[in-house]
């Protein structure tokens, strides 16, 4: 027996069998239904979500005017300093840029320190966003018989019809159940 003769009577054999699972595999992705969120846009979007953006932009600008304030002041000193220096070169010249790095280092490490509280204040703000917002993900999931509910990210998503798009929903129903205070 050669290899032809074999495969002539192997291939209406598998040819049979993968028409037979192939059967099952439409009927269940017919029964499949993927949502997908943009669940950053929607935390932006939502009342909620604005109030607490602008309520951490008004924190950062005027921690940022306090730095920015800091910064003149020091750059002044710097000028003084690099005007004096180059005039003399004494033990009290050489104190006054001791003091202006030292300071321009507190500065520094301030400007740290303000940022990682933004970024916590921040955290923890989405965070109580987010949990609410999942729980309603769920809830339109179960309603709309979806099999499963994606997070994506604009750049991420390379194609999807726009009716599985459950961003807008999503908001609509957060906004109705957490209303603006």
């Amino acid at each position: 027996m050669d290899i032809r003769s074999l495969t002539r009577g192997l291939l209406p054999t598998l040819a049979l069998l993968a028409a037979a699972s192939a059967a099952p595999r439409r009927a269940d992705a017919a029964d499949t239904l993927i949502g997908y969120v943009n669940l950053q846009r929607a935390i932006l979007e939502v009342e909620e979500g604005k109030s607490a953006k602008n309520a951490l932009k008004a924190t950062f600008d005027v921690k940022q005017k306090k730095l920015n304030d800091k910064e003149t002041e020091l750059m002044k000193v710097k000028e003084n300093i690099e005007k004096e220096a180059a005039i003399k070169d004494d033990p009290e010249t050489r104190k006054k840029v001791a003091d202006f790095q030292a300071k321009l280092v507190d500065l520094q490490q301030v400007f740290m320190k303000e940022q990682k509280e933004l970024q916590e204040a921040e955290q923890k703000e989405l965070a109580g966003i987010t949990t609410k917002m999942r729980k309603i993900i769920e809830e339109i999931g179960q309603g709309g018989g979806y099999t499963m509910i994606l997070e994506i990210q604009d750049s991420r998503l390379l194609f999807a019809k726009a009716h599985l798009d459950l961003t807008n929903e999503v908001i609509r129903k957060y906004n109705a159940k957490y209303p603006k205070k």
